[in-house]
């Protein structure tokens, strides 16, 4: 007869069997935490492949994978000794493999939470809208609206889309005039109506539309003597509403018509000052306006490219279009650019043609104290190149700026002295101009939008998201931002960055090579 295994029952016995089911519990642990970590750290990579500095591997997914092969190795080659002991203790497969399984089991919940910190916050691609038709077609502005901005218009030159922010459904649609492009969009929406204008192949933008967003329903229709847009600002300027009136810059003119029913209020033609060297002839263009607080800050030039008389800021009583003051630009040739950066205060970016003329941003603590010199920001100094946007502009109608003007600051993208490539951000004082703080990211800065009334967002090319303190530039969170992730080669340059409830949405202006717009949230 063979020889049968005799089971030791006794007290030294039920340790070694003890001792051997904890070797098994916790080689199944092991192994549990291997193929844990192997499917976390593959299923995070977007696409199957990254790396490099425009499509970097997600937070995480390096240390896990490391992880997840040691844990391999180690997992296995326990396991089998685990088994060997066992079985030297106890006869029989049931119990060992059910040891196993449950190692692995008990594995899980803490792996995840491991998984967690290594990856750090996240946020996740929700949804992402089907490409442009036609292809040829561009988004040249966005509208974010309702509270936490539950839709968001994006136009394109033939037509404004609505989005459910939430869930990426295509809402209504309102198409563009036959043979027109949309050229012009207010900088925001009031009392639900936003304004859009329209332009025929390099014509001037001559047709403004109100229309109520919640439903994109033309309300009124104005054709007007208009201004072609800026080649560097687009149509920025060129539209605003506030307090019941909507303004629109035309040919030598600006006009103010009633926001919901488009009557016609008033007609204001700006003039060179009285008592200044001009012929009777010289003729003066509104350029670029904002609309706040019952009044609209007008930015007018007057002359030509080649015979520039004077440039001023014109300020109007919106309700009556009466001139309420004027002051002088502190410029001595054409403006190749003018922008509105902010209403309140009212902020403005300026460059002249001349190569040794002004190129800054002038703040105006109140345009009309007269006494009080705008504060000046140049674009370009010792410590760095303000990036507020490329040299043209992204969104056409509705330029966006890599800015932001929060807590008395101009909040700003800037690269280093011989850098063409912002991978920084900075904050200058609209009090004095001077710098407050600035940090450095590592990375380029794709968009900047306001969180709040005190913080700003900052979105990287490197696919993370920092929230900043307007006052001083702390990081808020993790110091190495917020991974976002799955938006790898999906991003145009210069998008357009919109708070939606406790995510974002993100426009592209280029909706063929890329999602025309998609959200992330956590």
């Amino acid at each position: 007869m063979g020889e049968k295994m005799v089971e030791d029952v006794g007290p030294s016995g039920t340790r070694s069997w003890v001792k051997a089911a904890g070797l098994v519990a916790g080689a199944g642990a092991l192994v549990g935490l291997a193929v844990e970590f192997h499917w976390l750290g593959w299923t995070s990579i977007p696409g199957g492949s990254c790396g490099g500095r425009y499509s970097p591997c997600p937070e995480g997914t390096t240390p896990t994978l490391i992880l997840a092969f040691v844990l391999t190795f180690v997992g296995f080659i326990g396991l089998t000794l685990a088994f060997a002991e066992f079985k030297r203790v106890r006869s029989g497969k049931a119990v060992p493999g059910a040891l196993m399984a449950a190692g692995v089991l008990i594995a899980l919940w803490p792996g995840w939470q491991a998984y967690l910190w290594m990856r750090g916050p996240v946020l996740d691609r929700a949804w992402q809208a089907g490409a442009d038709r036609p292809a040829s077609v561009r988004g040249v502005g966005a509208w974010a609206v309702g509270e936490d901005a539950k839709t968001v218009v994006r136009a394109r030159t033939d037509a404004l889309v609505a989005y459910d922010s939430g869930s990426g459904d295509r809402g209504w649609v309102l198409r563009a005039p036959v043979r027109e492009s949309v050229c012009a969009m207010s900088e925001r929406i009031v009392d639900g109506i936003g304004l859009v204008a329209f332009a025929r192949d390099s014509k001037p933008c001559d047709t403004v539309w109100g229309v109520d967003v919640r439903n994109g329903r033309k309300v009124w229709e104005r054709n007007i003597t208009g201004v072609t847009p800026g080649l560097y600002q687009g149509g920025g300027g060129l539209l605003s509403a506030d307090a019941g009136v909507a303004v629109a810059l035309g040919e030598h003119s600006v006009h103010g018509y009633g926001l919901t029913d488009g009557a016609v209020r008033w007609t204001a033609k700006p003039v060179p000052a009285a008592g200044t060297e001009a012929d009777d002839d010289v003729e003066c263009e509104p350029v670029t306006a904002s609309t706040a607080g019952g009044t609209t800050t007008v930015a007018v030039t007057c002359g030509g490219y080649s015979d520039f008389h004077s440039a001023f800021l014109l300020t109007l009583d919106t309700a009556t279009g009466k001139e309420l003051s004027r002051r002088e630009l502190p410029v001595e040739s054409y403006l190749t650019s003018a922008a509105v950066l902010s209403a309140e205060p009212f902020t403005l970016l300026v460059q002249e043609k001349d190569e040794r003329g002004l190129a800054a941003v002038l703040s105006y603590g109140d345009p009309d104290d007269l006494r009080r010199e705008p504060v000046t920001i140049p674009l370009t100094a010792d410590e760095e190149d303000l990036a507020l946007t490329g040299f043209d502009p992204e969104f056409a109608a509705r330029p966006v700026f890599r800015t932001v003007v929060a807590d008395g600051n101009l909040i700003v993208a800037a690269a280093k002295p011989g850098s063409d490539h912002p991978e920084r951000v900075a904050a200058y004082s609209l009090d004095d101009g001077r710098r407050r703080w600035h940090t450095d990211l590592g990375t380029g800065v794709a968009a900047l939008a306001p969180v709040g009334p005190d913080r700003v967002a900052v979105l990287g090319e490197s696919q993370r998201m920092w929230t900043l303190t307007a006052d001083d530039g702390t990081r808020v969170g993790e110091e190495d931002g917020t991974t976002v992730r799955d938006i790898s080669l999906k991003l145009d340059s210069g998008p357009q960055l919109v708070r939606a409830g406790d995510g974002w949405v993100i426009v592209n202006a280029d909706g063929d090579n890329y999602p025309p717009a998609l959200a992330v949230r956590p």
